[in-house]
């Protein structure tokens, strides 16, 4: 058995393959998605680009792959950017601080320091510097290849096998 690979998406890459069935989040041992308690703080993580664990991928041969461990961050990442999801009022440290760019009379760019307050904010109100930021963010992933539907069950098991 081959070793697992690596492979970085960005946030919009990721989340097109899910989008686009190249990236599945329905097998049939997955357990219950738990989004809702992750989300804010995964909005508060990606937009001060801190650090996610690397999420577990099956691909089949033919190129499908199956989310192991990570779909409530996967669910989480989607309903950020596609779900209208709007952050709520207790996330912890709502301010972001991110630098915007402005031209000035003669085409200049000059970069001002801003702060954005998240709270009660969906994806589509964000400052587009913050959408960029949230778009290319670094999504690891860790992939086992040339399983079949056994040895994705097997792994989900494995990979989900604690305690709340």
């Amino acid at each position: 058995m081959a070793r697992p690979r690596r492979h970085t998406y960005t946030m919009s890459q990721y989340l097109e393959n899910v989008r686009g069935g190249y990236i599945s989040n329905d097998a049939d041992t997955q357990r219950k998605p738990a989004w809702k308690t992750i989300i804010d703080s995964m909005a508060r993580t990606i937009l001060t680009d801190d650090y996610i664990p690397a999420l577990i991928l099956a691909e089949e041969n033919n190129g499908q792959s199956h989310i192991v461990d990570g779909g409530s961050r996967t669910f989480a990442f989607f309903m950020l950017k596609y779900g209208n999801y709007k952050i709520k009022k207790s996330v912890e440290k709502p301010i972001i601080k991110y630098k915007s760019m402005r031209r000035d009379e003669n085409g200049s760019i000059l970069w001002k320091d801003e702060e954005f307050d998240i709270r009660n904010k969906t994806y589509g109100q964000f400052p587009k510097e913050l959408q960029k930021r949230f778009n290319e963010y670094q999504v690891e992933t860790v992939i086992h290849e040339n399983c079949d539907e056994e040895r994705i069950s097997e792994l989900i098991k494995m990979y989900n096998e604690h305690s709340a």
